[in-house]
C-alpha cells in the first residue's frame, strides 16, 4: 500500500510538470531550413563562449548535421531531463557529471554498444577508471569527454620556516605525520593557528575547492574491495577500512578535536580556504585548484606531488568525468552518435581544454599526454593521478547513500562516539539495505519491460 501510494504521488508530481515544462520543450525544434537535421545538445556552463567552441566547430565542418545547444543550469539538469524523458521529446545529446549508472538504471540512456561495435571504438583511449564508469549491466551507456584530477599540494613557504625542505615532498603517510608536527603552529592561549595536515574534516565546499576524504584515499591503498558479491553488495566494515581510520585516529592525538574543530570552523571559501590563507601547509586538492590560486593568492609559494602513500603500498586518487549520451527515445541518434564521436577526436578534445574555463583534461588519452597538452611537471603529476585513480561512483546505483553514510561514519570514529567497527558496520548495513531495494527495483523494472529497446 506505502508503494502505491509512493507510486501515485511521483506520478502526480510528474504529471504537474510536465504541464508546465512540455510548451516549452516543444518550441524550436523545427527542421532548419538549411535541410541539416538539427540535434538539440543540452549542457552545461564551462566555457568562455557563449555555444561551447565544439558545438560551433562541429557545425562547421558538418554538412548535413546542425546541433543547437542548450544551457541547463546544474541544479536544473536531473528534472528537466527526466520531464523531457517523460514527455516523449528528449533532447538528442546530454551533458551530465552525475554517475552514468544513477541515469541508466532509470531506462533514462540508450545503450550504445551496437554503435560502438559497428563504428570499432576503441574504448583503451579513454582511462580505465573512467570507461569502467560508463557501464551498466554489462552495457556501455555514455562516452567520457573530459575529467579533472588530484595531487598533494604543498606550501614551500610554510616549509622554510620549518626548517624543512619545500622540494622534499612526503612521500608516506608517516612522514605526512612526522612533518605535520613540525608545521603546526599554537597561539598564545594553546588553539591552533597553524596546522600541517589535516586527515579528514567535513566541510561543504564545491568540487573545485575540496580535498579528498582521506580513510577511503588510505584503504584504497591498502587493497580494499568494496563492492562484494558480484557488485551486490558492500563491505565497508573491511580490515583495509579499519586499518585507515584507526591510523587517522592515532593520528588526530596529536591534536584535541575540540581545539581542532573551533580551528576549522574558520574556513571558507575564496580567499578564506584554508590552503590559501595559509593555516594548513599540506592538502590533497584538484586540478582546478591552480586557478583558484592564481586568483585568490598569486603570489602563493606553493608545489605539488604524488599523494603520499603506506610505506611498500601504491598510491591512488579519485576519478570522475563529464560524460555524453543518449537519452532514450532521442529522434536521431545517427546524428547525436557522430557529434559524440567528434567531441573524443584527439585534435578536438585539445582544442576544447583550451577553450574551456575550468582546468579539465580530456577524457582521451592519446590528447592528455600529448606534448601541447601534459607541456609541464604539474600536468604531469595530475596525469599520473588519473592513470592510477579509482572511480568515485563506489555503489554505482546507491551512489548518494553510500557517501552520505560514509561521511557520517568517519565523523563518528573520529568524535569517538562509537568504535571503528561498530560505525562502519551501522553504515555498511544502512547501505546495503538501499543497495539491494535499488537492485531489486532495476531487477523488476528490466523484467516488466524491454530493456535495451532504443
Amino acid at each position: 500500500m506505502n508503494t502505491l501510494k509512493t507510486i501515485l504521488k511521483t506520478v502526480g508530481f510528474v504529471s504537474i510538470g510536465l504541464m508546465i515544462v512540455i510548451p516549452f520543450l516543444f518550441t524550436g525544434n523545427e527542421k532548419p531550413e538549411t535541410g541539416k537535421t538539427e540535434i538539440q545538445y543540452w549542457h552545461s556552463t564551462g566555457q568562455k563562449e557563449q555555444a561551447p567552441y565544439y558545438v560551433n566547430a562541429f557545425n562547421s565542418t558538418h554538412d548535413s548535421i546542425q546541433v543547437k545547444p542548450v544551457v541547463i543550469p546544474w541544479q536544473e539538469q536531473e528534472k528537466k531531463v527526466l520531464t523531457a524523458l517523460l514527455s516523449g521529446n528528449p533532447p538528442d545529446v546530454v551533458n551530465q557529471f552525475s554517475p552514468v549508472v544513477k541515469w541508466a538504471s532509470r531506462m533514462a540512456l540508450r545503450p550504445l554498444d551496437d554503435l560502438i561495435e559497428r563504428d570499432g571504438l576503441d574504448s583503451t583511449i579513454f582511462f580505465p577508471s573512467l570507461w569502467k564508469e560508463m557501464r551498466w549491466q554489462g552495457h556501455i551507456f555514455a562516452i567520457p569527454v573530459y575529467t579533472a584530477s588530484y595531487a598533494f599540494f604543498i606550501n614551500k613557504r610554510l616549509f622554510r620556516e620549518a626548517g624543512l625542505d619545500p622540494e622534499r615532498i612526503p612521500q608516506t603517510w608517516q612522514e605526512v605525520r612526522e612533518y605535520s608536527r613540525k608545521l603546526t603552529k599554537y597561539d598564545e592561549d594553546g588553539y591552533f593557528k597553524q596546522i600541517g595536515f589535516i586527515p579528514f574534516y567535513q566541510q561543504a565546499l564545491i568540487p573545485g575547492q575540496s580535498t579528498l576524504p582521506t580513510p577511503i584515499i588510505m584503504a584504497w591503498q591498502l587493497g580494499a574491495e568494496f563492492l562484494v558479491d558480484s557488485g551486490h553488495s558492500l563491505k565497508l566494515n573491511n580490515p583495509e577500512m579499519q586499518r585507515a581510520c584507526r591510523w587517522i585516529l592515532d593520528y588526530l592525538d596529536d591534536y584535541p578535536m575540540d581545539k581542532l574543530s573551533a580551528f576549522t570552523a574558520g574556513f571558507g571559501y575564496g580567499d578564506q580556504h584554508c590552503f590559501v590563507s595559509e593555516k594548513i601547509a599540506m592538502m590533497i586538492l584538484p586540478s582546478t585548484f591552480p586557478e583558484h590560486i592564481e586568483r585568490y593568492h598569486p603570489d602563493l609559494d606553493y608545489t605539488i606531488g604524488m599523494i603520499p602513500s603506506f610505506q611498500g603500498y601504491p598510491t591512488t586518487s579519485f576519478s570522475g568525468c563529464w560524460w555524453v549520451a543518449i537519452p532514450r527515445g532521442a529522434k536521431n541518434p545517427e546524428a547525436s552518435w557522430e557529434f559524440m564521436k567528434y567531441l573524443i577526436d584527439k585534435e578536438v578534445q585539445l582544442a576544447t581544454v583550451e577553450a574551456m574555463e575550468e582546468n579539465l583534461f580530456p577524457a582521451n588519452r592519446l590528447a592528455a599526454f600529448d606534448k601541447r597538452f601534459d607541456k609541464d611537471r604539474e600536468t604531469d603529476i595530475f596525469l599520473k593521478h588519473i592513470e592510477v585513480a579509482n572511480s568515485a561512483v563506489v555503489v554505482p546505483i546507491a551512489h548518494d547513500v553510500f557517501w552520505r553514510e560514509f561521511y557520517n561514519a568517519v565523523e563518528r570514529i573520529m568524535h569517538k562516539v562509537q568504535p571503528v567497527d561498530a560505525a562502519l558496520e551501522q553504515a555498511e548495513k544502512t547501505v546495503n539495505h538501499e543497495l539491494h531495494k535499488a537492485l531489486e527495483y532495476d531487477e523488476y523494472i528490466r523484467s516488466k519491460m524491454d530493456f535495451f529497446n532504443r
